[in-house]
């Protein structure tokens, strides 16, 4: 009998020990390489299909399953009971896969969610982020959508980071030669 373990499909670190996306663990080796990565909460996203974690492993993890329609998006429920599932999971120093049957789209959707919760950032930077770091992961306009939506949910309770970048720091730069010193014309510009 093989008990080596293997890295589900797809799967990536989005923060890492923390938060993963992965497409579905079929297999008994997938499940216990999420184990040994201490990932015992597994957000299962689905539309027809049941979840086919092997049975002899859900005694090991909490599975919660969602249904989202498929190229759809989680509701503002869903991706709500997502980020308190992620707090309960951070206090307990374990890790979240988020599991679909390609391991993008609706997935994509909760692990933005839960960045803009947690980094307090614009809803565009949670999507060029995750453009950068899995290109596959935001499928359609719908998904990136719930992600302003619920941006604009939470953004009242938050204090952003960039919120105070038009006010004056201490470590801001001296300007006030610029006053006194006259800028450089057209003309001596292009003689430099």
């Amino acid at each position: 009998m093989n008990n080596q373990a293997s890295m589900p499909p797809y799967f990536q670190w989005i923060i890492d020990k923390r938060l993963a996306i992965c497409a579905h663990p079929f297999h008994a080796s997938h499940i216990r390489y999420l184990l040994e990565q201490r990932i015992h909460t597994v957000i299962s996203i689905s539309d027809t299909y049941s979840s086919g974690i092997p049975n002899q492993s859900r005694a090991d993890l909490h599975v919660h399953t969602l249904n989202v329609p498929d190229g759809g998006a989680p509701t503002m429920q869903q991706c709500q009971q997502f980020v308190h599932r992620m707090e309960i999971a951070r206090q307990r120093e374990e890790g979240v896969v988020v599991e679909c049957i390609r391991g993008k789209g609706s997935a994509g959707v909760l692990i933005g969610c839960y960045l803009l919760a947690l980094w307090k950032v614009p809803p565009d930077y949670i999507v060029n982020h995750l453009r950068l770091i899995r290109p596959i992961t935001l499928e359609t306009s719908l998904q990136e959508q719930q992600l302003i939506d619920y941006h604009s949910k939470i953004a009242p309770t938050q204090r952003h980071f960039y919120a105070e970048v038009d006010q004056p720091h201490s470590w801001d730069i001296d300007t006030s030669y610029l006053n006194t010193t006259p800028l450089a014309t057209p003309q001596q510009l292009s003689l430099a």
